[in-house]
């Protein structure tokens, strides 16, 4: 599995898990997320090995292939004496949480809840933060990390304690829109998911605000694209973070044309044709 740290003493059963599309399209929040959690002296372990937790598969009806791929990252867990999984993908979180003990029944790893382990640790380490943002901004609430599993106020709290002024849009919380991303439906019908994903724009754009920060990097990816020409920033929770703790952003590296999710489901299919 490769596990390793670059934190120096971890925790040798708690584990990071980034996701395919931070992973593996946006690296540079990959090593934003190692070096935030290395400034508020979160200790996991890294992995450099990413299998797909099988949302995308469970989504499209695979439910045999998605079972398939959380036995296989289950079992890499196991072997490498895992009992905590730590995500920032809130699909994953979803996935992890809700869906791996109904597909796995002897499923018993933790999932950590990390932003509130990252809130947790601003309340408690308040010297860290060392520029306070004095903005007004929306926030996103992912249909995953809202309705499904309840997270509403964390991700907001972390964004008022490093200096946003959080302006809700008109459906927000428990009455938040989806995004359009949710469902593999940029897959399914793209133009249906741009439609949507300006509609929710639109919502930011009415509430007078400049700036959306999400917690999920495909509402990330999609409400960016749909941004152009609204006067709408798009910001990912890393970026807003590492900006507060003074830790330096890289400029945006050219992003993989590559959809995570389609290559996953993709190469299930040619596995279950080669296992055939």
């Amino acid at each position: 599995m490769g596990i390793f740290s670059r934190l120096g003493f971890v925790q040798p059963d708690t584990i990071y898990y980034p996701g395919c599309m931070t992973y593996f399209k946006h690296k540079d929040n990959y090593e934003l997320y190692k070096k935030i959690f290395s400034k508020l002296g979160i200790e996991v372990t890294w992995s450099e090995n990413i299998v797909c937790c099988g949302l995308p598969a469970l989504e499209m009806g695979y439910e045999s292939e998605a079972r398939k791929l959380a036995r296989k990252k289950f079992e890499l867990l196991k072997e490498n004496k895992i009992k905590r999984i730590i995500t920032n993908c809130s699909a994953c979180y979803k996935m992890f949480k809700q869906n791996y003990p109904e597909l796995l029944p002897d499923w018993d790893i933790d999932v950590v809840d990390m932003w509130k382990l990252i809130l947790d640790n601003l309340v408690d380490k308040p010297k860290l933060i060392k520029n306070m943002a004095g903005e007004k901004i929306t926030y996103h609430d992912s249909c995953y990390l809202g309705r499904y599993c309840g997270i509403y106020d964390e991700p907001r709290k972390i964004l008022e304690l490093i200096g946003y002024t959080i302006v809700e849009m008109i459906d927000s919380r428990e009455n938040s829109i989806c995004a359009g991303s949710c469902g593999s439906l940029v897959i399914i019908n793209p133009e249906l998911a741009d439609k949507i994903a300006r509609q929710r724009l639109l919502q930011a754009k009415r509430a007078g605000v400049k700036k959306m920060v999400v917690a999920s990097m495909k509402n990330y990816d999609l409400l960016k694209k749909n941004a152009e020409g609204l006067g709408i920033e798009i910001a990912e929770l890393s970026d807003v973070l590492a900006n507060a703790l003074n830790i330096k952003i890289p400029e945006r590296s050219e992003e993989s044309k590559q959809e995570p999710e389609e290559n996953s489901v993709m190469k299930i299919e040619r596995e279950e044709k080669i296992e055939n």
